[in-house]
């Protein structure tokens, strides 16, 4: 009896269900090639307007393979957003384990105190640079952008796998440096002011290459970002800037 992984390109043997898919076989290459056209046209096109015929046919699959890996357009979506966030958990997640572990001891009224706090305040800004200087950012902020516009499944999916960790750690740290609860809206507030400098290169990538007469925003371009960031928090606490 044919199976859908049968149709067009994938030809050859499927593992049984039971059995975890081989590394390097074709099922395994398929769902990467269909996650990666779907990031690509989702993020051009949005969800209501992107055809899974044009995501298989930018992936090189047959159409019927969306169904057979993730069930339908909206499972192939939300897979988008899981492989997003595993990616970007990666880079992040490290970052966010250390400060939680460290969080309690520090003491944000000493020079000493203070300092740790902007030290993991960088290092949290550099794990976000990191996000925003792979490959696959532009698609990726584009879906994400509209899903803070009208959130929806996708949404949970994202804030829940990386944007909480990220403002834990900010709204932790902030609570330190100012004395104020990490629970206050003051701090809050003050941590997504630290997001939202890194995220108006992403979200207003237009107005930021018009207004600093950029043609890109690279790796050398999100280098002097997070210089910038780095440099205001320091002075504002008060603490020598690194070199």
């Amino acid at each position: 009896m044919s199976t859908p992984e049968s149709p067009g390109v994938d030809t050859g043997n499927t593992p049984p269900a039971s059995a975890p898919p081989r590394p390097n076989s074709r099922s395994v290459q398929t769902r990467e090639a269909l996650l990666n056209a779907a990031l690509e046209v989702f993020g051009r096109d949005g969800f209501h307007a992107a055809s899974t015929r044009a995501i298989s046919e930018a992936a090189g699959v047959n159409q019927a393979l969306i169904a057979y890996h993730f069930g339908s357009k909206e499972g192939l979506y939300l897979a988008v957003f899981e492989t997003i966030t595993q990616t970007m958990n990666e880079l992040i997640g490290p970052i966010h384990a250390r400060i939680q572990n460290d969080i309690d001891s520090l003491d944000g009224s000493t020079a000493q105190g203070r300092r740790a706090c902007l030290e993991y305040l960088d290092q949290m800004v550099g794990g976000a640079i990191a996000m925003f200087s792979q490959p696959s950012a532009l698609g990726w902020t584009r879906m994400v952008m509209r899903e803070q516009q009208d959130p929806g499944d996708a949404f949970e999916i994202f804030y829940g796998g990386i944007y909480r960790d990220m403002l834990e750690s900010f709204t932790g740290l902030m609570g330190k440096l100012t004395d104020q609860s990490p629970q206050a809206e003051a701090t809050r507030i003050q941590a997504l002011n630290v997001m939202g400098q890194l995220m108006m290169f992403m979200v207003g990538r237009a107005t930021a290459l018009r207004h600093l007469g950029w043609q890109e925003i690279g790796a050398a371009e999100l280098g002097a970002v997070r210089r910038e960031i780095r440099t205001s928090l320091y002075q504002r606490f008060g603490a020598e800037v690194p070199a």
